[in-house]
């Protein structure tokens, strides 16, 4: 499949395919050459050939850490709070993170402020100082490059430098990697040779192992995030609405989620799900022609238009998940036409939604999804869940996954929610320590050998004659982060019969939908 645009030349995007391996296998459907960074031509290969990239040397990067402790859009409130922690005696600095795009009659740059604090040798040292700043769990330690990796890659004995590119003679032939993995960290976790379109690039990462990294038009990238998040079962405006996210989630965090790497985005869950040319279908190709350049715009930005699987019945605002900015347009709101309790914000508000059946989009108790995507989503019991501890088990899980000993386990305390029901934070409490956890993800993370379904969930505690508490009951709502498009929602809405902009308006307020190219 070849897009092609006769006035705009259609982006390309650098997507991480194996971030860390010691060895890539590959080969190719056709004649293909293998260049150096200098565009030399080191090997011709074969097709349809078994080739192997191996370390021969290797130097990884020298690195420093430091804690972020505030994002913003905008130089001068990054410099207020800066001045603010240098009074306070803390070592600051102001790191610019992000791409300056260029399109035909637009330019965007989507770059953040990072307000962070040290510079720590180890990531332990980072952490502790973090612990004795008091600051919160959530808030991240980030990596400083201050000498890039370095090394030899090889072929077969040939020593080929330390990056390289596989380009074939034939731009629409496909390049299939070996063990590609996909569901990283989560129960699915698997591998797959899976072939791509564009060129391969192999390089070091920071550990001093092997980055692997498919360079790719965009709109053939997104034809294949469709077909690997959904299926050609779904329906075409959802497809196209999902389409419109992923490009405009594209152009918004290239070079933030991985700021410190040569690709900007990976092709995992963390970022998308992106699983080469096998997973291509003609509906969402039909999807992604129908809405070629279109793109997500608020106030002049790119949407950073993300998505969760099932939000439970409210959408959750992007501050209540993520760092402390005000989103306009990842804003809470009731995923219905109806009119339902909101918010959900408080222990009784959010308990009443679990328990309810309110009439939302994603409610597949009242809108039963074709079973061939029933089964893509895994919808039974998603929309509501109940998960069961023994106390004893909960407390080896949470400190396996804190890493710290807290003692005995004595309770699980929400501290404040989003208006999804969602919680922010949550408190371990501990015979020895309290410990706060959050935001969503942290949550999820320590509730679960994988991942909770969601932290739209409330509590109960089963006790024994003494009033000793022996299992914790977790009854919640929703797979996922629950901000923006609701992917099962919208999937309801488009066999209601809503458009894909219908869809996109419902999920992302404030915005519209601009053609870049």
């Amino acid at each position: 499949m070849q897009v092609k645009n006769q006035t705009t030349t259609i982006p390309k995007v650098r997507i991480g395919i194996i971030q860390t391996s010691k060895q890539v296998g590959f080969k190719c459907a056709s004649n293909f050459k293998i260049l150096n960074d200098k565009n030399e031509v080191l090997i011709s290969g074969h097709p349809n050939q078994n080739y192997s990239l191996k370390i021969a040397s290797a130097k990884p990067a020298k690195l420093e850490y430091q804690i972020r402790v505030a994002v913003f859009k905008d130089l001068d409130s990054a410099e207020q709070k800066s001045q603010e922690l240098k009074k306070q005696g803390q070592p600051t600095e102001i790191r610019k993170v992000g791409l300056f795009l260029t399109f035909a009659d637009f330019e965007f740059d989507n770059s953040d402020y990072w307000v962070v604090v040290g510079n720590f040798s180890t990531r332990e040292e980072a952490l502790a100082y973090r612990d004795e700043l008091g600051l919160a769990s959530d808030i991240p330690i980030v990596e400083k490059i201050i000498r890039k990796a370095s090394g030899i890659i090889e072929h077969n004995g040939q020593q080929l430098g330390d990056c390289i590119r596989i380009m074939p003679e034939d731009p629409e032939t496909l390049i299939q990697v070996d063990e590609v993995p996909i569901g990283i960290e989560f129960h699915w976790q698997r591998t797959e040779n899976l072939d791509y379109r564009g060129i391969i690039e192999v390089g070091f990462n920071n550990i001093g192992e092997l980055v692997t990294i498919n360079e790719v038009d965009i709109e053939n990238y997104l034809a294949s995030v469709n077909s690997s998040e959904m299926t050609p079962d779904c329906p075409l405006a959802l497809l196209e609405a999902q389409t419109i996210a992923a490009r405009s989630t594209v152009f918004a965090t290239m070079g933030k989620h991985h700021y410190n790497t040569q690709f900007h985005l990976c092709s995992d869950d963390h970022c998308q799900c992106y699983q080469g040319a096998k997973r291509e279908q003609a509906v969402s190709q039909e999807a992604m022609r129908n809405t070629l350049g279109e793109t997500l715009i608020s106030d002049g930005v790119i949407c950073d238009a993300r998505y969760s699987k099932i939000c439970g019945g409210i959408m959750e605002s992007y501050e209540n998940v993520w760092d402390e900015q005000k989103i306009p347009y990842l804003v809470a709101g009731i995923d219905s036409n109806q009119k339902i309790e909101f918010p959900a914000d408080t222990e009784e508000r959010a308990r009443a939604l679990v328990d309810g059946n309110p009439d939302v989009f994603c409610n597949t108790n009242i809108y039963k999804l074709p079973e061939k995507l029933a089964n893509l989503y895994s919808t039974k019991d998603l929309f509501r869940w109940e998960v069961r501890y023994d106390r004893n088990d909960l407390q080896k899980l949470i400190a396996k996954k804190l890493d710290t000993d807290f003692g005995t386990l004595i309770d699980l305390k929400p501290v404040n929610r989003g208006a999804s029901g969602r919680l922010i934070y949550l408190d371990v409490v501990g015979s020895k320590n309290t410990i706060r956890v959050g935001k969503e993800l942290g949550i999820r993370r320590i509730l679960s050998e994988s991942h909770l379904y969601s932290s739209c969930f409330y509590i109960e505690r089963d006790t024994d004659d003494n009033g000793e508490i022996r299992a914790f009951v977790l009854k919640g709502g929703g797979w996922g982060h629950g901000v923006g498009l609701c992917q099962v929602g919208a999937t309801v809405m488009a066999l209601k019969g809503y458009s894909y902009p219908d869809i996109l308006v419902h999920y992302f307020k404030n915005s519209d939908i601009k053609k870049l190219y």
